[in-house]
């Protein structure tokens, strides 16, 4: 069930993400979504920290923590703090294509960002 009786976040994964679990976010405070927030995850194209995720009079803020591959709302790359609606599309980095450089235990989904649904509760 997807229940939140205080103000929360959660990020399910779209079809073309690189794998993880639904995840929920609560604010009691500013939260920073890096790889170890994905579970299995294991995108390599997010960074430690990626991006941080606020609330804010009432509404839900997002901002790219200067990484190489980004962070995107509805598949626009985000340069500043940016609002967070309801159905919005997440992405955490870009795809990366497989070349000689990338370990061969590294499989194709890793190489997938971390795109997620955007579900907001409570706000």
């Amino acid at each position: 069930m997807n229940f939140c009786v205080a103000p929360c976040l959660t990020l399910s994964p779209t079809a073309d993400s690189c794998p993880f679990e639904a995840i929920r976010l609560f604010f009691t405070g500013n939260v920073s979504l890096g790889p170890g927030a994905f579970t299995p995850g294991g995108s390599i194209s997010i960074s430690s920290p990626h991006a941080e995720i606020w609330l804010q009079n009432k509404q839900i803020l997002i901002r790219d923590q200067n990484t190489t591959h980004g962070t995107y709302v509805n598949g626009i790359r985000i340069v500043q703090q940016t609002l967070l609606r309801n159905g919005d599309i997440l992405t955490l980095g870009a795809p990366i294509m497989r070349s000689s450089s990338i370990p061969n235990n590294v499989t194709d989904a890793q190489l997938k960002p971390i795109k997620a649904m955007v579900a907001i509760v409570g706000v």
